[in-house]
């Protein structure tokens, strides 16, 4: 598809995900044992024969970079084909950090212009889901559309407060869009994929860059040319998730298990880049004897001995035995030793828990004291190459901030709600 390229919004820091996005943006957050949440976008986009993609990273990209590479993994990578990473930059004039999502796309239209392509699509790279784009580029041309936006019915229990949402006439034409109204008027929520006739993105994009307060696409590129110019309405019916939260990133992992999964990643053809620090050298996973596996997802090098129910483990985890490990997100290298147990939490990176610890205790009725609204399941999470100490007990909706060693616990019990702060040297 020749005529279409991508520009893929690569995310910066949420509050909600707290340290999940301190060394990393949205779309780098690991997800699913051996993916990263970009990983979607970048597989649908190869699926529909896109050629060229430009990813704008903004956020400490390090990681983002490394995990991109050559975009060989997603076939973005041969004569005609290519994957850009397109950050900040400074130039003679009209360049400066990026200061919203519509003004990241007007500094690189650059990029654009040198595809000359007919259309550009537009799409965020920090949501889970699987998406035939075929589909949605044959309607954008057949109703001559200058914009076309893919949306989801949500239901009100959804927190639809956090989305944009599309008023939709009988022949698919938006006639409306609120970005995050306190009271929707239609159940059509924006999912962050546009595809744009190129002439008129160009020209809305310097529209904007003259007349805007906020730079943003969703609230005044897009109410804008709902006003003045044709767009469409596209609704995708399969799943879709949006982890912008802990207690979302969690419960897409959980979408991943059970009898009749939400999630079929053999079904969706995810790609990643397994090349990257020799995940793809990791050996089989090892069941032991002793071990019992339930309803989980154990990923290439993780060693199981001890239990583990309704959870994912990324590559390297060992769960030792006489530990147990439930309905818990477990990420690379994670060391859950004898006697420990785990209930219902994220560990990042490199986290040890010490042997007889426990992480889930008490009542799930209180909710995080930073991000109450983000963390309020019951779900604690722990900060990347944290220790957890031998014998410790944590609560639920508690966070344990990255690198914290057992000297920096002031006691062995971190109440439910809880956050545990290395510069605090004590619990806020």
């Amino acid at each position: 598809m020749r005529d279409v390229i991508a520009v893929v919004l690569a995310g910066g820091r949420v509050e909600e995900l707290s340290v999940l996005t301190l060394v990393r943006p949205k779309a780098a957050v690991p997800f699913g044992g051996q993916y990263r949440i970009i990983d979607f976008a970048l597989s649908n986009l190869m699926r529909a024969d896109l050629e060229q993609v430009g990813v704008l990273s903004l956020y400490r990209p390090s990681s983002l970079i490394d995990h991109l590479g050559t975009g060989a993994p997603w076939d973005l990578l041969g004569r005609g084909r290519g994957l850009k990473i397109l950050p900040p930059f400074t130039a003679h004039s009209g360049s400066e950090w990026y200061r919203g999502t519509a003004d990241a796309v007007y500094q690189n239209l650059h990029f654009v212009r040198r595809y000359r392509p007919r259309d550009v699509m537009v799409l965020s790279g920090d949501h889970i889901y699987s998406m035939d784009l075929r589909p949605f580029v044959d309607q954008h041309r057949r109703t001559g559309a200058d914009l076309t936006m893919v949306v989801k019915r949500i239901l009100p229990d959804r927190g639809r407060s956090r989305f944009g949402f599309a008023e939709v006439d009988g022949k698919g034409r938006v006639i409306g869009y609120e970005e995050k109204p306190a009271e929707p008027r239609s159940d059509l929520v924006s999912l962050t994929i546009y595809l744009f006739r190129t002439e008129v993105l160009i020209a809305r994009l310097e529209e904007n860059a003259r007349t805007g307060r906020s730079l943003q696409l969703y609230d005044e590129v897009l109410p804008a040319m709902v006003s003045s110019d044709k767009v469409f309405a596209y609704e995708h019916d399969g799943y879709w998730r949006y982890a912008r939260s802990v207690d979302t990133y969690h419960g897409a992992h959980m979408d991943l298990l059970g009898d009749e999964p939400a999630i079929r990643l053999g079904d969706w053809g995810v790609r990643t880049r397994k090349q990257l620090r020799g995940l793809g050298d990791q050996p089989p996973a090892r069941i032991e004897s002793s071990a019992e596996c339930v309803d989980a997802i154990v990923s290439p090098g993780a060693r199981v001995a001890g239990r583990v129910r309704r959870s994912v483990l990324s590559p390297g985890v060992e769960v030792e035995a006489g530990a147990e490990v439930v309905d818990s997100v477990v990420l690379h290298d994670c060391k859950v030793r004898a006697g420990a147990r785990v209930d219902r939490a994220v560990l990042d990176k490199g986290v040890e828990v010490g042997a007889g610890a426990r992480i889930g205790l008490g009542s799930p009725d209180v909710p995080n004291c930073d991000i109450p609204r983000a963390l309020a399941s019951g779900v604690s999470l722990v900060g990347k190459a944290a220790r957890v100490p031998e014998g410790a007990e944590v609560g639920r909706n508690c966070i344990v901030e990255p690198e914290l060693g057992e000297g920096d616990w002031p006691a062995a019990a971190l109440e439910s709600g809880r956050t545990l702060r290395k510069e605090e040297g004590s619990a806020a």
